[in-house]
């Protein structure tokens, strides 16, 4: 274990396990007649990322050897997302997650640091008349808790990423190592991924 803390120094691994604040609270499936006042937990609610739409989004236990080599695609970044006002994620317009499009899972997501200041941003936009998000490359509306559903997928990817780095290295390394030491702990470590989850605390 220390030699794989050691590693998550090097490629800057997760440290902190990833929370959702909205985790324990009852799910609303439709975004509709949204208060302009709203409560902590009201927004928790509204945020709140329906169950069976968690699907698209890893387990938090799932090892990361299966997270780097296994797991379907996810989607990328949009970093072009950046430059564009926040509040144009934002509408006014009431959804219905009746209508609420499957494909849009496939589409690139925010940049976590865009994804942030959603979230701080939420409750304000909701007081100034927000019903709904839009994702500008995007023909739709959608319910609020798609900022969660960013958020969640947004930090598997960041963490597939950081994680792919130090597999592919001690992929390569244990191959052409020719100290023995350092051979036995990437082994070590190899195996220890095979098992750990992705969002463990290291």
């Amino acid at each position: 274990m220390a030699a794989l803390h050691s590693l998550r120094l090097i490629y800057q691994l997760p440290m902190f396990s990833h929370s959702n604040p909205a985790s324990d609270v009852p799910t609303i499936l439709q975004d509709i007649n949204i208060p302009s006042v709203i409560s902590a937990e009201q927004k928790d609610r509204l945020l709140k990322l329906p169950p069976h739409y968690t699907y698209f989004t890893p387990l938090l236990s799932l090892p990361v050897s299966v997270l780097v080599d296994s797991t379907p695609t996810l989607p990328d970044f949009y970093p072009a997302l950046t430059e564009l006002d926040i509040h144009k994620f934002f509408s006014s317009i009431e959804c219905d997650t009746s209508n609420f499009a499957s494909s849009f899972f496939q589409h690139s997501i925010p940049p976590l640091c865009l994804l942030s200041q959603l979230l701080d941003t939420f409750k304000q936009a909701v007081h100034d008349g927000a019903k709904s998000m839009c994702d500008p490359h995007f023909p739709s509306n959608f319910p609020c808790w798609v900022i969660t559903y960013w958020y969640d997928v947004g930090h598997a990817v960041a963490s597939k990423q950081a994680w792919s780095l130090a597999h592919n290295w001690l992929a390569h390394h244990g191959l052409h190592s020719p100290d023995i030491k350092l051979a036995a702990a990437i082994d070590e470590i190899s195996c220890t991924l095979q098992t750990l989850g992705w969002d463990t605390a290291l």
